[in-house]
């Protein structure tokens, strides 16, 4: 349910006139990405940001 409520957010932030148009954009990439989440993609930096985050490589 989180997902999709940030979803949400995002996708009303993207509509705000008073934002610039990178950042409405910047806003609908991350209601893409929360989208994603609930369906299930795997994006590869998520993957190799979890993997270098829980994980000693390279010591």
């Amino acid at each position: 349910m989180q997902h999709l409520a940030a979803c949400k957010a995002h996708l009303i932030d993207s509509l705000s006139e008073q934002l610039p148009l990178e950042l409405r954009a910047e806003h609908l990439r991350l209601a893409g990405e929360q989208l994603g989440r609930i369906t299930g993609r795997i994006d590869v930096e998520d993957m190799l940001g979890t993997i270098f985050s829980q994980f000693c490589i390279g010591k």
